[in-house]
């Protein structure tokens, strides 16, 4: 009897166990099917972002430069007082050409996002949500890049850690296009009938009159007119602040690069120098 009691109890706690298991991965199930961030949602972060430009840079069409030719325009770089290796540089976007540079990293970032398979999206469908990443990921890409181009253009050997350290602050981007005009109408007159002879010298007198008062407008009116203002640039903080207020891939935008770490040398045949060097900018 206490064995068949014991036999009893036995498999009550198997299939206890066992009903247990089954709850506990129907749960994992469902929480990776409900989990916003799927694998493929997981590879769009920032930091795995970096490869799809790492991979934009391997492209036979990529040389390596921010413009073509090689050389980059706009950028100045000036020593921090009392410091050897800590520099500060300035970027002129229009001049070094940010607009095609930042274009194009968002371009292949996109390309590449399209090939991955987003969980509750069609293939080559790109979660809404993730063009503002994209956004932030190509103008943080490209200002980073830019300053190591500067850098290497004025022989600065950045330290191992640079590229992470350098703070991008002052952004300025252009104004935003202004809205289309609508096309102005034009007034349909109706026809003159014919009249007398009488009635024509008459017109021609008040037309004559008319004249010299439209002469006499039109002169006021090019004394009074003001030219239209320039649109002024926009000035932010952070990167951040210059997305929300707009800025897209293509545009360009300017800004200063501190805490910018590197050892000035010669050249890549002569060698750095010392330390204790002072180095006129």
């Amino acid at each position: 009897m206490r064995a068949d009691l014991l036999n009893f109890i036995y498999v009550a706690l198997a299939l206890t166990c066992g009903v247990i298991e089954e709850v506990e991965s129907f749960r994992t199930v469902i929480n990776q099917n409900n989990n916003p961030l799927s694998s493929s949602l997981q590879k769009s972060s920032p930091i795995i972002l970096h490869s799809s430009v790492q991979k934009f840079r391997e492209d036979d069409e990529w040389k390596g430069e921010v413009t073509t030719g090689g050389t980059m325009r706009g950028c100045t770089v000036q020593q921090v007082q009392d410091s050897v290796t800590e520099f500060t540089i300035r970027i002129d976007g229009v001049e070094a050409d940010l607009g095609r540079f930042s274009k194009a990293i968002f371009t292949k970032m996109i390309t590449d996002a399209k090939q991955e398979r987003f969980q509750g999206f069609r293939p080559g469908t790109i979660p809404p949500q993730l063009y503002k990443t994209y956004r932030a990921f190509s103008m943080d890409e490209c200002a980073r890049e830019t300053v190591l181009e500067a850098m290497q253009q004025n022989n600065i050997r950045p330290f191992t850690n640079a590229r992470e350290e350098i703070l991008i602050e002052q952004v300025s981007i252009p104004p935003p296009p202004p809205p289309p005009q609508a096309k102005k109408k034009k007034k349909k007159y109706p026809k003159k009938k014919k009249k007398t002879d009488e009635v024509l010298s008459n017109n021609i007198d008040d037309d004559d009159t008319d004249d010299k008062n439209e002469s006499t407008m039109s002169e006021d009116e090019v004394l009074t007119d003001e030219p239209p203002s320039t649109p002024q640039w926009q000035s932010f903080d952070t990167m951040d602040d210059a997305i929300k207020a707009g800025w897209a891939p293509g545009q360009s935008f300017s800004f200063v690069a501190k805490n910018v770490n590197g050892q000035n040398v010669l050249s890549d045949t002569s060698g750095a120098k010392p330390l204790g060097t002072k180095i006129v900018v």
